[in-house]
């Protein structure tokens, strides 16, 4: 029987279990996955159950120990966030390598070209050689002139353009070292984080146990009798 305060199973005697939540504060503190408060709930009361509350009545008790878990919830919600990260403990390289190479060309070429030709010529006959032509031509006894202009221009134009994507990529994974030191290693990282939070209630509860002595009191001075 409680000496000092009440023990915690008193709070809750003949109240449902789904109740139990609500009448210690228990239903609204952070946790990382809501389906796990239920299972954690559980824990906490079974491990105080014949303790005593650390506080003069139950409703100072209730308000500290939702304050408490409000609290300290958010650290040990990364706790259990990291626990339940899965890995292979043997798998102690792992290296990939990855690479992406883009090219792009393009080339335009123009060649514009022109010519212009031209020749004159003129052929005359005359049955006296000593005499002097004049410039028409007009005592000649034949004659006949050839005149030939040509013109040529051309354009040409070359457009092209290339693409090109390369991607490559490998990896190595494995194990290396030794494999005894990597679990002994392991092993040092569990950790039991229901109980950690429930260490740190602890100083909720009367951290004296009960003595077989009568502790009554009166007018308002407490004192033992044997």
């Amino acid at each position: 029987m409680a000496t000092f305060t009440l023990e915690l199973w008193e709070l809750l005697e003949n109240r449902p279990p789904e109740q139990a939540a609500d009448i210690l504060g228990l239903n609204d503190y952070p946790l990382f996955d809501e389906s796990y408060r239920p299972a954690l709930n559980q824990k906490i009361i079974e491990h105080f159950w014949n303790r005593e509350i650390g506080q003069e009545t139950p409703s100072m008790f209730r308000q500290q120990l939702r304050k408490r878990m409000n609290e300290k919830m958010p650290l040990y919600n990364q706790h259990y966030e990291a626990s339940r990260i899965k890995f292979d403990p043997l798998k102690t390289v792992d290296m990939k390598n990855v690479s992406e190479s883009d090219t792009t060309a393009s080339s335009t070429s123009a060649a514009t070209s022109a010519s212009t030709s031209g020749a004159k010529s003129r052929s005359v006959g005359s049955d006296h050689p000593q005499e002097l032509l004049s410039n028409t031509g007009d005592y000649a006894t034949t004659s006949s002139d050839a005149i030939s202009d040509s013109t040529a221009s051309g354009t040409s134009s070359d457009n092209g353009s290339s693409e090109q994507h390369a991607a490559s990529s490998g990896g190595v994974t494995g194990f290396q070292g030794n494999a005894a030191a990597v679990i002994f290693q392991l092993r040092a990282t569990f950790v039991n984080v229901d109980m950690m939070v429930i260490e740190e209630l602890e100083d909720l509860f009367m951290l004296v146990w009960d003595t077989p002595d009568d502790y009554v009191g009166r007018k308002g001075y407490p004192y033992y009798v044997y």
